[in-house]
């Protein structure tokens, strides 16, 4: 995405759209949203007289509303240009996660650093048992000793 601000200049892409401005206020428009409760009253900003509510809803200004759907347009907008780039952003981000949890497992006893280092130092104490057992011996049988 760097590289893209970096290099678009250059090429003469064209730059990001920008996000659209608020429309202006709708005269005669609400203050704010209010909600509609079906079988309850109108809430008293919305109607003159005291009039039950035949569904639910909620009451949103214009303005409101008109830049709801601009901002709606100018997300997917951005969604198709740089669609390539969520989803290698998504593929790396779960690759790293895998790397994480793979990383952070626990190692089954045997393949432990500490458990090899022990299972060497035993292997190390054997073989100079052997070893020393063996030449005694032979020292023993060969020097005379053991006739």
């Amino acid at each position: 995405m760097m590289f893209f601000f970096l290099v678009a200049p250059a090429l003469g892409l064209p730059p990001m759209p920008e996000r659209p401005a608020p429309p202006e206020k709708v005269q005669g428009e609400c203050r704010v949203n209010y909600p509609i409760s079906q079988g309850r009253l109108l809430p008293d900003g919305l109607a003159k007289s005291s009039v039950q509510a035949s569904c639910s809803a909620v009451a949103v200004p214009l303005s409101e509303y008109a830049d709801l759907l601009g901002t709606e347009q100018w997300c997917i907008a951005l969604d198709k240009r740089y669609r390539i780039d969520t989803t290698i952003l998504a593929k790396d981000n779960e690759w790293y996660k895998n790397k994480l949890a793979l990383e952070t497992k626990q190692k089954p006893f045997l393949e432990r650093p500490t458990t090899q280092r022990w299972l060497g130092r035993i292997e190390t104490l054997i073989v100079v048992g052997i070893v020393s057992a063996s030449l005694g011996a032979t020292y023993y049988y060969s020097s005379g000793s053991g006739k």
